[in-house]
């Protein structure tokens, strides 16, 4: 075999389209799409918390629509941070409008002072401090971070930022205060399948070459001088790989120790996400929301029936609710959670709730510190030098979204379509 693909996710799937033939995927599930799956229960579609296309590159846009049949809506951004009592427009740095005036008057008087400084790249904490000032560091962007990543942002570096924190102008800030805000970011516009969760759109890519994937086949071993893998009672020899499983696992069944060392050294937080359907006449226009204060247990909540009017029976809206863990998942946290939802009006009362359904994502958000910014490279270069590539957000070790992925495929492919 000449290519061996590990995963069928958005990534693996993409490398095989660009391959076209003389590869395999092994996919150690029941089903293709890896976090990128649907649960359609009891009328309500949930998927593993919020999957949503945003499109920056041609190539990873027409790969999805020229191979979903899937009807895409297109739809605008309608995302909100909810803090002192008040819901203001997404990102929380351009729209502050509504906000209490001593919070107001503390991150414009931070914002401009930091401008005084230069901008500090040591770590995610000093560089919050240092673009936004310490208004906007104290009453949203530490706080929130910290919610998410269960970790010191003084120890957190900047690569993982990107296009995910905009950062705006001294014009836009002040335009900001105003009731028109200021619309920023990558994902101001962003589609999403009418019917079937974001499940839907991978069932289209994986449908033309379903016969070059196999199912339920975890790779138990990779012999990397020999160039053999293990998956349930067989071996098969490979001259590529692509592999887009949780870089650590990769590593631990190659048995070898140097790079197992290194992958001791990685670390991720997890994602317990509770899904609720609930009865609702009073229905929002809100497609998610972060959460910065302590006080609520979540950072971040989203409404799948704001997605699509499909994804809830008539009447009924579905929220899912996130929570990040590094040891224990919190089941605990779902009547603190359902409290905190009935307290800031998303539900009534919880009579009102017809379903709970609870999804556990492993590792969601991989941990940017300087011990990855470190050894990163160099498991990347062994696992080249021995003809492995890597694709996706766990494949590298990243933090990317679903077109990254897509186009990570497409990357991988390409390497090795050169190499012949």
């Amino acid at each position: 075999m000449n290519t061996i693909i590990i995963g069928a996710g958005f990534a693996g799937l993409s490398a095989a389209h660009r391959l076209k033939n003389n590869y395999i995927i092994l996919e150690k599930a029941e089903r293709a799409g890896g976090f990128a799956k649907t649960e359609i229960v009891n009328g309500f579609t949930f998927d593993y918390t919020g999957h949503l296309l945003h499109f920056r590159n041609e190539k990873a846009k027409d790969f999805i629509l020229q191979n979903t049949k899937t009807k895409l809506n297109i739809l605008k951004r309608k995302s909100f941070i909810y803090s002192s009592n008040v819901w203001t427009n997404y990102p929380y740095q351009t729209n502050m409008y509504g906000l209490p005036y001593n919070i107001i008057e503390e991150n414009l008087i931070g914002f401009l002072n930091a401008r005084k400084q230069k901008t500090s790249k040591d770590s995610f904490k000093k560089w919050v401090l240092t673009t936004f000032g310490s208004g906007i560091a104290k009453n949203f962007m530490l706080p929130y971070n910290e919610k998410l990543w269960k970790f010191p942002p003084e120890k957190l570096t900047i690569n993982w930022l990107g296009r995910f924190v905009p950062v705006p102008s001294i014009d836009e800030i002040f335009r900001g205060i105003t009731p028109s805000g200021v619309d920023t970011g990558y994902n101001l516009v962003f589609y999403y399948p009418e019917k079937g969760g974001i499940e839907a759109v991978i069932k289209n890519i994986y449908s033309p070459i379903k016969d070059n994937v196999f199912l339920k086949s975890e790779v138990k071993f990779i012999d990397l001088k020999k160039k053999i893998l293990f998956y349930k009672d067989k071996k098969i020899n490979y001259k590529y790989l692509i592999s887009t499983m949780e870089l650590p696992q990769l590593i631990k069944i190659t048995g070898d120790k140097k790079l197992m060392q290194l992958a001791s050294k990685l670390k991720a937080v997890s994602v317990y996400s509770l899904n609720i359907g609930f009865k609702n006449n009073n229905e929002n226009e809100k497609q998610w929301v972060y959460f910065p204060e302590k006080k609520y247990a979540f950072y971040r909540i989203g409404f799948f029936s704001n997605f699509s009017k499909f994804n809830a029976p008539y009447g009924f809206s579905s929220v899912f609710v996130e929570i990040s863990y590094k040891n224990k998942i919190p089941y605990s946290s779902n009547y603190k959670i359902i409290k905190d939802l009935i307290e800031i009006g998303i539900i009534k009362s919880i009579k009102d709730i017809k379903i709970i359904y609870p999804m556990i994502l492993k590792n969601a958000y991989v941990i940017f510190d300087k011990e990855r910014e470190k050894i990163l490279p160099e498991i990347k270069n062994i696992l080249e030098r021995n003809d492995i590539f890597l694709a996706g957000r766990w494949g590298k070790w990243e933090y990317s979204s679903m077109e990254d992925a897509i186009l990570d495929g497409f990357d991988a492919a390409d390497r090795i379509l050169a190499k012949g």
